[in-house]
């Protein structure tokens, strides 16, 4: 349950919180579409750079250490966003510099901040604190906690403009950084424990361990460094295909209003969407965490290939019913399959005693692709002036991907 919670402590930093403010932030800082796009991608880019040293902080400092320090500077940096049209203001009138200029620097910051502590840190220690906890139940505690996280994740656009409707945008980040600050970093202190080991347990004491074949399907063969795990082309595999995925369905979510907006549809019905896609994505979650414990995740990762050309080949046709339970079908199973596969997949195959530093890694993968796919979108949508081609991206891209797989995962994963 704390670390479900600690993940959606984070959506302030995720691409759907970011997305109900960036047509505010457009036209409060009078900024383009893609200038945005581009600040969007430098800050969310720089952060994934340092992603992996955030991950041996963890190793090394525990989880209370550093979920709580991510905590609190994810607060500090949407109070500091609230102003920024202000704060703009003032930094251009003091050095002569252009509005435009000064604002897009400053978002390339304020981006940075909640991205690496919001996307980046607080998810990836929540999510890697559960993973310590257990071993042959790793998969069902990872399905218990995506149902949260998922509905959670699939609620929060339209939580966080009912916010926007009633104190501004400006007001609702800057009350979410004061409650993250006051309220979320003290929760963290009191109830976030690293591993059973620190509190004088065995892993899953207490709990009824499965023996035989399942049991053996839970635990990684032998533990594994960094610099080792490095050397497997089954990482590289799977890590190419969580980073697609971030790029891809980040794209989508950060231009989802725009989108829709090009197929005539209203902000509305572009929000509602999501709601869809997260019950599919919830069961398909919930029982592939649970698979994970029994059959060999290389069969996840090919389902999440085809998943990603559904949902790429119906952003390529007219918005219809078809199209749209494509689209929703796509999504669904992709997000479903990537919460399993960037929860299981490093523990199952490395072990845990350097679960930070290799989930720092993916993670920092996974935020570089965040980075680049609205920008790779706005591009894409400038140069042809709707979004038919990003389906096709999603669909050669999901058959190099899966092609990489029938290559290198040959063995058991």
């Amino acid at each position: 349950m704390a670390g479900g919670l600690g993940i959606l402590f984070s959506i302030p930093g995720q691409t759907m919180g970011v997305s109900v403010y960036t047509d505010h932030l457009i036209e409060g800082l009078k900024l383009s579409r893609v200038q945005i796009s581009t600040a969007y991608m430098i800050g969310t880019l720089t952060s994934s750079f340092i992603m992996t040293r955030a991950g041996i902080f963890y190793d090394r400092f525990g989880a209370r250490v550093a979920a709580a320090g991510s905590a609190a500077g994810l607060g500090l940096c949407l109070m500091l966003l609230s102003r920024s049209v202000e704060i703009t203001s003032s930094i251009s009138k003091l050095t002569g510099l252009g509005g435009v200029s000064t604002a897009f620097g400053f978002m390339i910051v304020g981006f940075f901040g909640i991205r690496f502590f919001g996307q980046g840190v607080l998810t990836l220690v929540s999510r890697g604190m559960v993973m310590r906890w257990f071993e042959t139940h790793r998969g069902f505690a990872a399905a218990i906690m995506g149902i949260f996280t998922t509905f959670g994740f699939s609620y929060a656009p339209r939580l966080l403009q009912t916010l926007i409707d009633h104190s501004g945008w400006k007001g609702s980040w800057l009350n979410t950084g004061l409650a993250l600050i006051v309220l979320i970093v003290p929760f963290i202190i009191i109830v976030f424990r690293d591993s059973p080991e620190d509190c004088g347990m065995e892993i899953e004491e207490g709990v009824k361990i499965r023996t035989g074949s399942k049991a053996v399907k839970g635990k990684a063969v032998e533990t594994k460094t960094l610099q080792e795990a490095r050397r497997d082309p089954a990482l590289w595999c799977y890590m190419a295909l969580l980073f697609f995925w971030a790029l891809y369905n980040t794209a989508f979510t950060f231009h989802v209003t725009s989108i829709f907006g090009s197929l005539g549809r209203t902000t509305a019905q572009a929000v509602a969407i999501f709601f869809p896609i997260s019950v599919i994505s919830v069961a398909a979650r919930f029982l592939g965490s649970w698979l994970s414990d029994i059959i060999d995740l290389k069969y996840q990762y090919y389902l999440m290939t085809i998943s990603i050309a559904i949902g790429g080949y119906a952003l390529t046709l007219p918005y219809n019913s078809l199209s749209a339970a494509l689209l929703i079908i796509g999504l669904g199973l992709g997000g479903g399959i990537f919460g399993v596969l960037n929860s299981v997949t490093w523990p199952k195959l490395y072990g845990r005693e350097h679960l930070g530093a290799i989930s720092g890694m993916a993670m920092s993968f996974i935020v570089a692709g965040s980075a680049l796919g609205p920008w790779s979108f706005s591009m894409l949508e400038k140069i042809w002036g709707h979004y038919r081609h990003t389906g096709w991206m999603g669909v050669i891209a999901a058959a190099l991907i899966g092609a990489a797989g029938l290559l290198f995962l040959g063995r058991e994963t």
